[in-house]
């Protein structure tokens, strides 16, 4: 059973043929939670946020994790601490001093800066969070979440969001980050084609840009083309990286990563888009070995 769900996430990697975006592949692929023990939990509940936020928290990380089907396997919990300071400064501020026929609502005639009374609001807000894992009632993370908000106004202006508005914002940005944290998410993203052609003599280079103008209708028929292409042009840094991308696409991820990696050292000089995609690889298998883990742990495989 677990081979036959590796398959089908295989197949629900592969490329998008036709794909908008020119000379890429499009892909989605599963990333694991920033947390590797809450990852391995199948499935994570909102429980109680002490503080005055504590409930728009609770209800803001619940609609940001989502709510389990199952019965749950890991408990969130905390407390929300929120303050507001006002003070009072003395600023200035271009304004109109003179107009014409000294009449206000006229042409403005001179304009200069005006001293006038201005509030400046920060809002502190912190959230402290834990995960418990209900199997053997084990706290396995804790973070504290700071949120800042500081905004100024003067005489005559108003604040472009009052207070409430800036505290549900801030709220919303925290369950986003711990939704990142404590669950594993999945993400349909682009990787660009290498098309840098050095190295490649003249009919090689002609035959590999084709490749590439052909990766934006047909990107299946790219791939196979470019893997005929590394057969008699080997340890070229761009081949390889685009068979990295063609392996990620087709949720090979092991080939991937080693295509990126020779790439890479092809290249002789570092490339952080090859850095880059050598990383994102490594998280998606991460995600899939954490899947398999779970699968196993629960009895259920997938």
């Amino acid at each position: 059973m677990i081979r036959k769900w590796i398959a089908l996430a295989i197949a629900g990697l592969c490329v998008v043929s036709g794909a908008a975006w020119a000379e890429s592949a499009q892909i989605r692929g599963k990333f694991p939670a920033n947390v590797r023990e809450a990852d391995l939990l199948e499935n994570v509940v909102v429980d109680r946020f002490n503080g005055r936020d504590g409930r728009q928290f609770e209800a803001a990380l619940e609609q940001a994790i989502g709510v389990p089907a199952g019965r749950p396997d890991g408990v969130l919990s905390g407390g929300v601490t929120t303050g507001v300071e006002e003070s009072k400064y003395q600023g200035n501020e271009e304004r109109c001093v003179e107009w014409k026929d000294g009449k206000q609502d006229g042409t403005c005639t001179k304009r200069a800066k005006v001293d006038l009374p201005c509030t400046r609001r920060v809002i502190n807000l912190t959230v402290s969070v834990r995960l418990l894992r209900v199997s053997d009632n084990m706290p396995i993370w804790s973070d504290n979440k700071p949120s800042r908000d500081e905004t100024s106004w003067c005489q005559g202006k108003a604040p472009w969001r009052t207070t409430e508005e800036a505290v549900s914002a801030m709220i919303n940005d925290l369950a986003q980050k711990i939704r990142l944290d404590v669950r594993p998410r999945w993400e349909t993203y682009k990787v660009r084609f290498r098309e840098d052609r050095a190295g490649m003599d003249k009919d090689i280079g002609s035959e590999f840009k084709e490749i590439v103008k052909l990766s934006n209708r047909d990107v299946t028929s790219a791939c196979r083309q470019w893997t005929d292409l590394n057969g008699r042009l080997p340890n070229h840094p761009s081949v390889l990286y685009n068979l990295g991308v063609c392996a990620e696409a087709s949720g090979r991820y092991s080939d991937a990563q080693s295509f990126y990696r020779s790439a890479q050292a092809a290249l002789q000089k570092r490339s952080s888009d090859m850095a880059d995609s050598a990383d994102r690889v490594a998280r998606l298998m991460i995600a899939r070995a954490d899947d398999e883990e779970r699968a196993r742990r629960t009895g259920n495989p997938r």
